[in-house]
């Protein structure tokens, strides 16, 4: 007498198993530092879906997480001064939210310099471009577009770069020990910024 032979689904395993591999990247992720720039340059080179954002002029930077009843907010930069706004699903603003791009893609052009813990006090001295940019998701059976907030500062005057130097949400308390770290902006980098600030 024979023994029933069990049938092995393999579809079931191979399903289980890449489950399980997306849920370990997925806890990974939470703990991992990621090179503020170098996030910015796997965003670039995805499926952007949509990009927004704003553009003001700033005197000193505070990148600091804080909370109040409950509720995070950041970006306390003092004197913040509107100059625009973008927003790429509108055919007005297809072209500012294209240098704005520009500006995020030509960031591994520049020439990096020093690593700052604070950016110094300078009245109407930045530029700050605040963007959001939505592409398409990749992780696996997590399906929608994934989110990204990029923060750049620019020196007017001295026409340096400034990113924050690791990437963490844009609430994540991590942000309050946060250093910028410098890039000497090339002519191509300056004339966009000054287009998009309307110097132009």
């Amino acid at each position: 007498m024979y023994g029933r032979k069990r049938k092995i689904k393999y579809g079931r395993v191979m399903l289980l198993i890449a489950l399980f591999a997306a849920i370990v990247a997925l806890v990974l992720s939470f703990f991992r530092k990621s090179d503020y720039a170098g996030v910015i340059d796997e965003v670039m080179k995805a499926d952007i879906r949509s990009i927004s954002g704003t553009i003001s002029t700033v005197s000193d930077i505070d990148v600091r997480v804080y909370s109040k009843n409950g509720i995070r907010y950041t970006n306390q930069h003092e004197k913040i001064k509107h100059i625009d706004s973008f927003e790429s699903s509108k055919p007005g603003d297809s072209t500012k939210a294209d240098n704005a791009k520009r500006l995020f893609e030509g960031l591994y052009k520049l020439k990096k310099t020093e690593l700052l813990e604070d950016l110094p006090l300078k009245e109407d001295g930045y530029y700050w471009v605040d963007s959001d940019f939505s592409v398409k998701g990749k992780k696996l059976f997590f399906g929608g577009n994934e989110e990204y907030n990029f923060d750049l500062y620019y020196d007017i005057e001295a026409k340096k770069v400034y990113v924050k130097k690791e990437y963490f949400t844009e609430f994540s308390n991590k942000n309050n020990k946060q250093k910028f770290q410098g890039y000497e902006a090339n002519d191509e980098f300056v004339k966009i910024m000054e287009e998009l600030a309307g110097k132009k």
